[in-house]
């Protein structure tokens, strides 16, 4: 039998940056767009994995997830 996830990610990454933030990153650039110096190259593991499960994630943040067991309902918490 097959087990169904609950949440499925959807959205991209807007590049807002507040996941940097929140974890101090030494990569992280502030600026109008906030900029990873090493976006798109090989990152640490905690960039691979967020956004976290369950969905947490922060105000502005691009993703966002669907509820599979509640009917698609869009899950959005906000740190």
């Amino acid at each position: 039998m097959a087990v169904k996830l609950r949440y499925k990610l959807m959205g991209e990454c807007v590049r807002c940056g507040q996941c940097c933030e929140n974890e101090d990153c030494e990569h992280f650039q502030q600026g109008e767009p906030a900029t990873c110096l090493i976006h798109g190259k090989e990152r640490p593991l905690r960039c691979g994995l967020f956004p976290e499960m369950p969905p947490i994630l922060f105000e502005g943040c691009g993703y966002y997830f669907l509820d599979t067991w509640e009917d698609n309902k869009i899950v959005k918490r906000h740190l």
